[in-house]
Parts: C-alpha cells; sequence; structure tokens
C-alpha cells in the first residue's frame, strides 16, 4: 500500500497529512442552493469545505427550518481548512458577490 486512500462518498484520492489543519468557518450563504454551488467553487479551486446549515437539530439533511440560534432563516456555514482561508474568501466573493456573507475575524 503506498499511504494513500480513496474518500469513500466521492472516490477522490486522499493524501495522509503530516499535520492536523485546523478547519474554520469563513461564512455562510442563505439557502442550500447556493450553499452547494459555494462548494463547487471551492472544490473547482481545489479547496475542501464542509458546508453546516444552523438550522438546529435537522441541519445536518439541510432542511430549511427557522434556526433555533436566533430569528430569521437559517444560515448555511462553510468550513475550510485554516491554511486556505485567504483563498477561500477571494473564490467565494468572486463567485457569490452580495450572496456570500464573509465571516469577519
Amino acid at each position: 500500500m503506498d499511504g494513500t486512500a480513496e474518500c469513500q462518498i466521492c472516490g477522490r484520492e486522499l493524501q495522509a497529512e503530516t499535520e492536523s489543519s485546523e478547519w474554520v468557518v469563513v461564512g455562510s450563504v442563505s439557502d442550500q442552493m447556493t450553499a452547494d454551488f459555494a462548494r463547487e467553487v471551492l472544490a473547482s479551486c481545489e479547496i475542501p469545505a464542509v458546508v453546516h446549515s444552523r438550522s438546529g437539530f435537522f441541519g445536518t439533511v439541510g432542511l430549511p427550518l427557522p434556526s433555533f440560534y436566533k430569528s430569521g432563516a437559517a444560515p448555511f456555514e462553510l468550513s475550510v481548512p485554516q491554511s486556505l482561508v485567504d483563498e477561500a474568501n477571494e473564490a467565494l466573493t468572486s463567485a457569490l458577490g452580495d450572496r456570500w456573507l464573509k465571516k469577519e475575524v
């Protein structure tokens, strides 16, 4: 075995990292379709990303339920590795414009 593995979901080759990378929330969008598009934008830039729904208990399935945390629509947050935050913000701002709510650090 050469030390590589494949993702069980997408089949992409996984490479072992020598040090653990911290993931951080870079911002949010208001709906599932935009969240999916944002994830595809990041994937095209070879930036791994995870989308989290803030709609409460059913958030992992992306249901558009009211937020338990605050009033208004439940946002979908995007997380990327800490080392790729600047590249992710640039790509998302270019692709999504005002649909992208960048998290201020």
